[in-house]
């Protein structure tokens, strides 16, 4: 019997990665490369088609995947169909995405924000049941965020909930990506973090920064204010679960048991405090390509499409 695949993909800032995501969350032929490899014309959409299809053939998938599945680091429509705007990506502004694959490749699309992908994997990880309210906040270059209830994203009006990294914070004017300034994410992100290193910390590689100046305040107050992001989202929506990860919190001797203890210091009390279930994440390469096959298989399983896949 031949194999069904999902092929999902994580659109990064910096690296592309795609697999082909088998019904065990197997992931197979997995690639990663620069993102410039692929995005590398005027038109996004079409590098993204020729190098799908070069990916299928040369992978030998043309007649066995069943749906692609994307995860974006920008703003979607509600409807996840329109990449909207990427903060930290210049070149996906007011893209059909979904219209625009579907018409190449006949099988379905689905889209969805990077983070979405990311809980999907964490929930499966951490064997979390969907009921209830779970709050995903993730550090990496910017701030990612998903409120789940019930298993659902939270979407919004527009499709834009879940902007944490967006808060604004008194006193602050840097400029951010979204168009705005003084945003959360500018200084509780990776961009401060490399900010440092470029301003202060000039001979420290990036990824030594908690090991060689972890105990220095500009560092403490970067874990603190990551601290009072997540623990503003528990105060407003006292959630069941909180997954907090990405690519900040994974760094190198990054201080995880001060970033709990700052947490909880920020978190309303008794309760929720009391009963906070607080989860950190790892991250691995797969992780949102493995994600995005979790959510097209949901999103299949929801159809009429479903009973003639092998999902």
């Amino acid at each position: 019997m031949q194999e069904h695949y999902i092929l999902g993909m994580d659109i990064g800032g910096t690296h592309f990665r795609i697999g082909a995501v088998d019904r065990r969350d197997q992931v197979h032929v997995f690639r990663k490369v620069s993102v410039k490899k692929v995005f590398h014309s005027k038109d996004p959409l079409e590098d993204l088609k020729e190098y799908l299809a070069d990916y299928m053939e040369q992978e030998g998938l043309r007649e066995s995947v069943d749906a692609i599945s994307i995860g974006f680091p920008a703003v979607l429509n509600r409807e996840r169909t329109v990449v909207l705007q990427a903060p930290n990506v210049s070149y996906m502004e007011n893209l059909p995405v979904v219209d625009s694959l579907k018409r190449c490749f006949d099988i379905p699309v689905y889209i969805d924000r990077d983070v979405c992908m990311a809980v999907h994997y964490d929930m499966r990880q951490l064997g979390l049941p969907e009921k209830g309210i779970l709050i995903g906040c993730y550090f990496g270059t910017g701030i990612g965020n998903v409120i789940c209830m019930d298993g659902r994203p939270l979407l919004g009006k527009d499709g834009a909930a879940g902007e944490l990294g967006h808060i604004p914070v008194p006193g602050r004017s840097e400029p951010c990506g979204c168009g705005n300034t003084g945003c959360m994410e500018n200084i509780a992100g990776g961009k401060y973090l490399a900010k440092l290193c470029a301003e202060v910390y000039l001979n420290t590689p990036i990824s030594d920064i908690f090991t060689k100046h972890g105990q220095d305040s500009q560092l403490q107050d970067f874990v603190d204010r990551i601290a009072m992001t997540v623990a503003l989202e528990i105060n407003i929506l006292n959630p069941d679960y909180v997954l907090v990860g990405g690519g900040v919190t994974n760094m190198k001797d990054f201080p995880l048991p001060l970033l709990t203890e700052k947490i909880h210091s920020h978190v309303r009390k008794p309760y929720p405090d009391k009963s906070l279930q607080l989860f950190f994440t790892e991250d691995t390469d797969v992780k949102c390509v493995v994600g995005a096959g979790i959510r097209a298989r949901n999103a299949l399983k929801d159809t009429d499409i479903a009973g003639g896949l092998q999902f």
